[in-house]
């Protein structure tokens, strides 16, 4: 079917959300490489401010590696109404046109990823699921909720430390470039035939932390 162009986007229950619920990478793996939106929204029940993916990998860092790769906006797991990226506390009264993609009015149903994860029956994946997340962003703000529940967790040392020094450049560009190229061109970078070299193409593909491919191949 998707061979044969079928949208991968069209269905009210997103068929990307129900792959990633089952846990079937390979499907995953297939959707996105047709074009399936790995920033959609369960639109029918939306109660999330992040994209809706994420929250259905949380305890399978393939699932999660996968959808973080193929350009998953990790930035809004941290946009939240906690405080702004100078430590001070704000309440958002945006006006209703002015919502931003992923919130609605009713703001008690937008629920941050700190919020989320910080629940006592999630709150324990929330070191390893932030420190796979540190190596998909630049500047990572950590608001005091989510910093709190991190800082009882074993991977928290390692987070501190990467957020407390410079990234590297070339992480940086990589970034740069991946933002630059967009979604769509992201996905479909490993077949499109762009005149760069192989192992600079799978460094922005970030093929190093492909855990799905490693296993198959």
């Amino acid at each position: 079917l998707l061979k044969a162009g079928a949208n991968p986007n069209k269905d009210p229950l997103n068929c990307l959300l129900v792959a990633v619920r089952a846990g079937n990478h390979e499907i995953v793996r297939l959707l996105l490489s047709y074009g399936a939106n790995v920033n959609c929204y369960f639109m029918l029940v939306n109660d999330t401010h992040f994209p809706s993916a994420i929250q259905y990998a949380l305890n399978d860092e393939v699932m999660l590696r996968l959808l973080l790769n193929h350009g998953y906006n990790v930035e809004m797991c941290f946009d939240c109404m906690h405080q702004d990226i100078f430590g001070n506390s704000f309440v958002w009264s945006t006006p209703e046109e002015e919502i931003l993609p992923g919130w609605t009015s009713s703001v008690i149903k937008d629920n941050p990823f700190c919020d989320f994860i910080a629940v006592p029956w999630l709150k324990h994946l929330a070191g390893k699921v932030v420190r796979v997340f540190v190596d998909y962003m630049d500047y990572v703000p950590l608001c005091t909720k989510i910093k709190y529940v991190l800082e009882t967790q074993k991977e928290w040392t390692e987070i501190r430390h990467i957020l407390d020094n410079p990234r590297p450049l070339k992480h940086l560009c990589r970034l740069k470039i991946r933002k630059l190229l967009g979604l769509r061109r992201l996905q479909k970078l490993s077949s499109l035939k762009f005149p760069l070299p192989p192992i600079l193409k799978n460094y922005i593909l970030y093929k190093e932390y492909d855990l799905y491919g490693k296993g198959i191949s």
